[in-house]
């Protein structure tokens, strides 16, 4: 095998250099914490965090000062996240969480925990993750939701695979099964992101949609002080809420990836 050509400018490779100090991310990611704004002393949740680039980022931007639970359903991840969390944060606690399922009931007899005191209480597993179960309502103060999406804005695309209408609707599907467990557990003023790696409005502009009509307790807030552009028309959201998403487009002159975010804010 011959290389004839590469693809994009001509980059240094970053292998050894800053370690411990510099990650690579894709300017979207980027631009999501900065969306969600945590705040030193704040309790965040990172509802699907592998591989940890973005719960890193918000570590740095809270000094490493508070509680982040980052979570995802593998636990061959999440072993993998820890191993990179203890290098770069300490406030990070990993766990291999399936966020569907990580609303606790209260029940009748039972006292509220907050998360340090689930956290500070739970046993550890041999392999050295906390055994956790969930956490309970109005636990939270942010809430970083990026779910599994059809990954339709990656690039380069190594695989090019058909998605069906179906398949589409599934992944939107799934996405609300994150969303009504996310909202239960933000506390009333807290503040949440919705991101996606893909540029299917089923999963972006109308999750959008259905959270603002599931949900009227969150309220969208804009985001266009920040790069990328508006969400796309006549896919659920009004034109004054489409200028409030942020939509980035391969095509698009700033030459990034395909992805979607949205902040929301819990008014009541």
């Amino acid at each position: 095998v011959v290389m004839v050509s590469t693809a994009g400018s001509p980059q240094p490779p970053m292998n050894g250099v800053l370690k411990g100090k510099m990650i690579l991310q894709n300017l979207p990611s980027v631009v999501v914490a900065h969306a969600l704004n945590p705040q030193p002393g704040e309790v965040i949740l990172d509802m699907c965090c592998a591989p940890g680039g973005k719960t890193t980022h918000l570590a740095s931007l809270m000094n490493d000062n508070g509680l982040i639970i980052a979570c995802d359903k593998s636990r061959k991840k999440m072993i993998s996240a820890r191993d990179f969390f203890e290098a770069n944060a300490s406030c990070i606690v990993p766990l291999a969480l399936d966020s569907t399922k990580g609303l606790l009931e209260l029940k009748s007899g039972e006292e509220w925990k907050s998360p340090k005191e689930i956290i500070d209480s739970a046993s550890v597993a041999n392999d050295g993750l906390k055994d956790v179960k969930g956490f309970y309502a109005n636990s939270f103060d942010c809430i970083l939701l990026d779910p599994p999406c059809t990954a339709l804005g990656l690039r380069p695309k190594l695989q090019i695979d058909t998605k069906s209408a179906k398949e589409l609707l599934k992944a939107a599907d799934y996405q609300q099964k994150f969303i009504r467990n996310a909202i239960p557990l933000l506390k009333v003023g807290g503040r949440m992101t919705y991101s996606t790696c893909t540029i299917n409005t089923l999963e972006n502009e109308e999750n959008v949609k259905f959270i603002l009509k599931e949900f009227p307790c969150m309220r969208l807030e804009s985001l266009s002080h920040l790069p990328g552009l508006p969400g796309l028309p006549d896919k659920g959201l009004t034109e004054e809420e489409c200028q409030m998403v942020r939509r980035f487009d391969p095509t698009d002159t700033i030459d990034t990836m395909g992805f979607f975010l949205a902040g929301f804010q819990k008014v009541f």
